[in-house]
Parts: structure tokens; sequence; C-alpha cells
């Protein structure tokens, strides 16, 4: 019997890979794929025999349908209009929960969450995944929290920087030799599509560490820019001072002190920086970082 499984919300980048993920598999299951607008669901996804997209929301509540869904795959989403990130997160969770145990037949979910999320302050917009996880861990039969690294293509924007003058990329990360881990959004979509297929038998609820093969520096992503764009960049270090005025010139200002304590969390001193380590639940992938950006600026 084909398996069906709900994506919910399908446009995350998150979400987005992990249906690319399954759709690739040699025998895809049946995909729901929930979105606040359809226009966000992609033609390839919406061609394919296997997939279909219904209209949802989360925070409202509304078009959350996961009838015959065997497994569901919540990637709880931001905030950015201004609204209490922890009311909205636990409007949003609260729903999902509902939508959950309306239906008998879930036995599965996989909640998305961060590296970080075990913390319940001094973690900014990490707090939406710290309160997801409390509010779902005990949803359904079976729930797994994969707590993802840094996305390596959350750096795409040292190729805009580098086509400056000078070319540099800018590092929110400081020193520049400081590790964090960090994973390739394909690598998440691939890992959380098989999580979602297999049978294993594990603790409820289970967590787990989605990093990449490797924790890396800013000079990492420097090396990397610098070889696929063949030229040499500065690094320019954004001090944790500066990170306010920084964020400023990228996001809405109700966001900036969220986005600034998210970053300090894992700087040196900061309260998930000394938890960077292995443990029996961590889940190494095999993209490095140079490889992630080269796809992206070849794409």
């Amino acid at each position: 019997m084909t398996k069906r499984v709900t994506v919910v919300p399908a446009s995350t980048k998150a979400g987005k890979a992990t249906i690319q993920a399954l759709l690739n598999t040699e025998n895809p299951p049946l995909i729901r794929g929930i979105y606040r607008d359809l226009a966000k669901a992609p033609a390839e996804f919406t061609k394919h025999p296997n997939f279909e997209a219904t209209t949802g929301d989360v925070s409202a509540g509304s078009g959350l349908d996961f009838t015959g869904s065997d497994a569901v795959f919540y990637i709880p989403p931001p905030t950015y209009d201004g609204a209490d990130i922890g009311e909205f997160a636990t409007r949003a969770a609260n729903n999902v929960k509902e939508a959950l145990q309306s239906v008998p037949r879930v036995q599965k979910l996989l909640l998305f969450s961060s590296m970080g999320a075990q913390y319940s302050h001094s973690i900014g917009i990490l707090k939406i995944n710290h309160i997801s996880d409390n509010i779902l861990k005990d949803s359904v039969p079976k729930v797994l929290m994969a707590k993802a690294g840094y996305f390596q293509e959350n750096w795409a924007h040292a190729f805009e920087t580098a086509q400056a003058n000078p070319p540099v990329v800018y590092s929110p990360i400081t020193p520049v030799d400081h590790k964090i881990p960090m994973v390739s959004i394909v690598e998440v979509g691939e890992i959380c599509a098989k999580v979602l297929l297999d049978q294993e038998k594990k603790d409820s609820p289970y967590y787990f560490d989605l990093f990449g093969p490797r924790d890396y520096t800013a000079l990492d992503v420097k090396t990397a820019v610098e070889d696929i764009m063949g030229k040499q960049i500065e690094i320019v270090p954004i001090e944790k001072d500066n990170l306010a005025e920084f964020f400023a010139q990228q996001a809405p200002p109700h966001s900036v002190p969220d986005l600034v304590e998210m970053v300090t969390a894992a700087l040196p001193g900061g309260i998930m920086a000394g938890d960077f380590k292995d443990t029996e639940k961590t889940v190494r992938g095999k993209v490095e970082l140079a490889e992630a950006l080269r796809n992206l600026y070849s794409a």
C-alpha cells in the first residue's frame, strides 16, 4: 500500500527540499503539500501524479487536512508581520496538534527544529522551535525532531557582495575562525524524506541533530567563494555590537532583536556555543559547504 505524507507549510525551504527528495525516490509516496498561497507550489511538483497541493494556514488553523496521512512533516514557520513570535508559534503548533489528533491514521510526525531549540531563552527567533517542540512532542504515537544546523545555502548573499568593489563577504559569525554546524538544504530534504518513509523504531519523542560532514567557519565560506568565483575576496566580520545595525538593513525593525539574539547564541559565550559536539544522535551528511555553494552559483 502506497504511503501518504503531508508537508506543511510546503513552501518553506525544508518543505520544498523534502518534497523534491520524496518525489525522487524509486517508489514515491502520495504527497500532499499544504500552502497558504497555492501560487507557491512549483510546477514541477503540481504536474507529478503523486503530488497534490492544497490550501491551508497553520496560524489560522484552516485547511490542515491530514486525512489518510501516514506521516506529517511540520516546519514551524517564522512570522515577519510584527506579531509576538511566542504567541504565533503557540497558536500554530496547537492548530497542528488539534488537526493531527482529529484523524486516527497519522502515526508519525517529523518536526523540523533547530540546534539550540532545547533552550527556553536567549535563542531569539529559534524560540518558535522550542515552543513547537514542546507542544507537539506527544501529539502522535511517533514524534521525531530534526535539529538542523545553519543552512549552507544561506551564504548565497556572498556571491552578490563579492561583485562589489572591493569584493567582500560579510560575516555575522565571529570570530571568523569560530566553527558552527552547517548543513545543505538539499541534504536536509534527503534525510527528512528518508526519516518520513522508514520503519525504524525509536523512542518517542526522538531528537536528532542534522549537520553537514563537518563544522565550518566564515573563513571556509570565504575560501569556497574565492575558489568558485576565481578571485580574492575580503572578509568583513560583523562584531556583536554591530549585529543590530547589520540586520536592520535586511529585516523589519521588529525582527532585528530576535535575529541578533539567535546569532549571538551560537557565538563564543552564547548559550548553545558549547553544544556543537557529536553524540549518538548526530546525523552527519556528506555535502560539503563548497559543493552546496557551487551548486547555487551554477544554478
